[in-house]
């Protein structure tokens, strides 16, 4: 997960800052992966944005985001973060 910010849209004037949950598995595993750990949150209503692709997330704001460190979700650098992005990025174009 990326550090929560507010970057001034409506989501974040309704919900607080926001952040992105990822998972560092490329591929279906990763998706598998992302899957499981929204609905161990009890998350059922936040669709998973890019799927399918080196970028796929979930978008979380206010308790969510809670919810999920608490569940084990580590906040990351963005130096980090990017850095999981690109090696999903070659696993899946080679």
């Amino acid at each position: 997960m990326d550090q929560p910010t507010d970057w001034g849209g409506a989501f974040n004037r309704r919900w607080g800052p926001s952040a992105h949950l990822i998972s560092d598995l490329a591929g279906p595993d990763g998706a598998r992966e992302l899957a499981d750990f929204v609905e161990a949150m009890g998350v059922s209503w936040a669709p998973m944005q890019h799927p399918g692709t080196y970028r796929e997330h979930h978008d979380l704001a206010g308790e969510w985001i809670d919810r999920a460190r608490a569940l084990g979700a580590v906040t990351l650098d963005r130096t980090t973060f990017v850095g999981i992005l690109r090696r999903k990025r070659e696993a899946m174009d080679p």
